[in-house]
């Protein structure tokens, strides 16, 4: 693969990928590394891919390369905390002035960790990127009709969460 290649290749899937990763890991330095992670590999394995066509390979690598980092730092995490009990970390801490704002926030955070995966990343390719059933089916390499089950799944989800 020459320059020319690989620079559009990341210049057409670099944002999206990196959307997709953070949607993945709700962390978006994460994301970040993982994205930058997966082109540095492509371009150092030389690897010949049409920026076109090989866009469920991308997705996939990516897919398993976040797997693989999320694995480690649930090992470092069960490590540190073996080492020192007292450490608690905290995900879910908020800055802002309207009490009422940061609760709803916190209750749809929980909402959207205590989601399967499938169907928090088809809720947020929705919701957030504002995509067509159609397209995140594309994307996700699944029928119309799972992403209406995931998204409809996500949203009941939702619904109970928020209304305790």
């Amino acid at each position: 693969m020459g320059k020319e290649e690989f620079k559009k290749l990341f210049e057409m899937h670099f944002d999206a990928i990196r959307r997709y990763l953070y949607y993945r890991c709700s962390d978006a330095d994460l994301a970040s590394d993982v994205a930058q992670d997966l082109f540095t590999r492509i371009w150092e394995k030389g690897m010949d891919l049409d920026p076109h066509n090989d866009k469920a390979l991308l997705y996939k690598m990516a897919s398993d390369m976040i797997v693989t980092k999320l694995r480690r730092k649930k090992v470092e995490l069960n490590y540190i905390s073996s080492i020192v009990p007292d450490n608690t970390v905290h995900a879910d801490q908020y800055s802002g002035n309207n009490p009422e704002y940061n609760e709803l926030a916190k209750q749809y955070s929980d909402a959207l960790v205590s989601m399967p995966e499938k169907q928090r990343v088809a809720f947020l390719l929705s919701r957030n990127e504002n995509l067509k059933y159609q397209e995140i089916s594309q994307r996700l390499n699944i029928s119309v009709k799972a992403v209406e089950k995931r998204v409809s799944g996500a949203l009941e989800i939702l619904r109970k969460k928020l209304s305790d």
